[in-house]
């Protein structure tokens, strides 16, 4: 058994690692609106992410390239493939995250999309 205490302090940490499968993340944005996000995120796997308290809405780019929010529900768990960022309008969200162990993202820039920047997660 493993048993580790989450710290929602901080954007995003991983509290488990399987190492070559999946890993587990608390994730807390630190926007507090969609205006002040710049960038998107979307990796080479879906992404899962439970709301586990707090308000925390998400921003991410549809098929046809418009912007679209999701506000997460408890209870609710909501997966993205989709260019995606998140949002807490009184900083209180805080979201369970489960994705692969070895991905990459890529970031673009919200208004021309963009990249900006390629990071490989390697387990």
């Amino acid at each position: 058994m493993i048993s580790t205490a989450i710290d929602a302090n901080k954007e995003w940490q991983v509290i488990f690692n399987e190492g070559k499968n999946w890993r587990i993340g608390i994730y807390r944005p630190k926007y507090r609106s969609a205006a002040e996000i710049a960038e998107l995120e979307q990796h080479t796997c879906p992404e899962a992410f439970l709301l586990l308290e707090g308000n925390l809405t998400m921003l991410y780019r549809q098929a046809d390239g418009s912007l679209a929010e999701k506000t997460l529900q408890p209870k609710e768990l909501v997966t993205f493939t989709e260019p995606h960022s998140g949002f807490s309008p009184d900083l209180s969200g805080v979201a369970f995250v489960v994705e692969t162990a070895l991905f990459e993202t890529t970031y673009t820039d919200i208004q021309s999309g963009n990249i900006t920047r390629r990071v490989e997660v390697k387990g």
